[in-house]
């Protein structure tokens, strides 16, 4: 029998945890101390008993113990097809061409794409490895800002200039290498516009040519059917913006007209390819009624969608952008609609013993601050890594000068961010809002200058989400 991963399956082995993701179905799965059984799992057919005999060098156990434990692991892998077995080579290829479906996520539970298996982590692969990274900063998401030129000018956007700087083909390729060599398994492009860079089909291939997720952050107004053929080939996972169902609206935020059209039609052209993407419709004056119907046209399609209500300042300071942020009056109603229309009654989110057992306010004070720099760094197109995306005014190295790996272990910017804990900033600590709110140090950085001075609209916000929540379970109680 020989066994291959999917083209579709990752795997990667982060100190003690095995960890693999499923591009088509969109799902993770963890195990411990079991990379002796995955690490032999490649793209190349390898056979079942060559595998064992590779365990066996490590373990002075039988064959038999060691053939029901790797039939116990990769078992349910097999059956979801995240793995594949076959007699050979053909039998193998027939399997592996099972790609993302929007077909059929028509009636799709968690329960279509879960994998139960012994030893397999219940808890969230994804909480898990937070965890570690915090105890061992891991570089596994990479995002690649390739230029600044763009083909919209979105008045809300953090991007403070809009440069025809393209980040060289060269530059891209060592930093992609060099991020493969790290054990990094997810890579974004960004810009700006990427599409707009003469080399991004290379880089996209390229990137997949390493075996990375990719993902493309794009208004999509330059795909074209090659572009969607591309993104296609690569297996990339697309996140667009789209801020209103009506055009005048939509062109009236990026500025340029006709861009609906164009972002509207490339989304219908990546929906018939199969291209899996995410519509996302941040919330702002001039689109406050919109984002339901932009919601309501993603789920017709199958299409995850978001909304964002959240809106930073510029990377430079500059807090023009801000002047098209909702006032605190449509927060409220917002809030108010998002609470009692759209988020599940069975939410966490509504739990309050949820929100009794978070931390208390001396464990908050030791926890770390920010996930920025643990686990996600960013390149922007004049070489500069800063720790997220926004955070542009905070370069901590750059690829010109330095090794990705130098950079990410040895930066004292990224190292003075993960020391960060929750006493740095006292006001938080004890505030009662503190378990509806999202405090950020990019916001504040940008906004304040200070990163670790709060922006006071985030404050007050988080003030308007505790109150909406807190008469939402009064209204419960009332009915009851």
């Amino acid at each position: 029998m020989l066994y291959k991963l999917s083209r579709n399956t990752f795997i990667r082995e982060y100190g003690p945890y095995t960890y693999i993701q499923n591009i088509r179905s969109g799902s993770d799965v963890m195990f411990k101390d079991a990379a002796c059984f995955f690490k032999w799992l490649t793209r190349t057919p390898t056979d079942k008993d060559e595998i064992l005999r590779k365990i066996k060098t490590e373990y002075d156990v039988s064959v038999s113990e060691i053939e029901n434990d790797l039939n116990s692991l990769i078992g349910p892998l097999i059956a979801q097809g995240w793995i594949l077995a076959g007699i050979n080579g053909n039998e193998i290829d027939t399997q592996d061409k099972t790609d993302f479906s929007y077909a059929e996520m028509t009636g799709q539970s968690d329960e279509d794409v879960s994998i139960i298996a012994p030893s397999v982590y219940k808890t969230m692969p994804q909480c898990i490895l937070g965890d570690y990274f915090h105890q061992h900063p891991t570089l596994f998401d990479l995002q690649l800002d390739i230029t600044q030129a763009c083909t919209e000018r979105c008045i809300h956007c953090y991007v403070p200039e809009y440069a025809p700087l393209f980040l060289s083909y060269e530059a891209v390729r060592k930093v992609i290498c060099e991020f493969r060599e790290m054990g990094g398994l997810q890579i974004s492009f960004s810009g700006g516009e990427c599409m707009m860079h003469p080399e991004f089909d290379k880089m996209l291939r390229f990137a997949r040519e390493q075996d990375l997720i990719v993902t493309v952050l794009s208004n999509l107004t330059l795909c074209d059917e090659a572009k969607a053929a591309l993104l296609k080939e690569c297996s990339a996972f697309v996140q667009v913006s789209l801020y209103s169902m009506n055009p005048k609206i939509h062109d009236g935020i990026t500025q340029r007209e006709g861009s609906w059209n164009k972002t509207k039609s490339a989304i219908e052209r990546l929906h018939a390819a199969d291209v899996p993407m995410r519509i996302s419709c941040p919330t702002m004056r001039q689109n406050f009624d919109d984002y339901l119907d932009v919601l309501k046209y993603a789920e017709g399609l199958h299409i995850s969608a978001q909304t964002d209500f959240i809106m930073m300042a510029k990377a430079d300071h500059d807090k023009s952008n801000l002047d098209n942020r909702l006032s605190l009056e449509q927060t409220e109603t917002l809030l108010k609609k998002i609470v009692n229309e759209n988020i599940p009654a069975e939410s966490e989110y509504f739990d309050p013993k949820h929100k009794d057992d978070l931390k208390s306010p001396e464990e908050r004070a030791e926890e770390p601050l920010c996930g920025a720099g643990v686990d996600k760094l960013c390149l922007n197109a004049n070489g500069n890594y800063y720790p997220c995306s926004g955070f542009q005014d905070y370069p901590v190295g750059n690829c010109f000068e330095q090794s990705l790996r130098n950079v990410w272990e040895n930066s004292p910017r990224l190292k003075h961010i993960r020391g960060l804990r929750g006493k740095d900033i006292p006001k938080c600590i004890h505030c009662k809002n503190r378990n509806y709110c999202s405090m950020c140090l990019v916001r504040n950085f940008n906004e304040t200058g200070d990163m670790l001075k709060v922006a006071d609209h985030f404050c007050r916000v988080a003030e308007l989400n505790r109150e909406v929540v807190e008469a939402y379970h009064m209204n419960l109680r009332r009915k009851a």
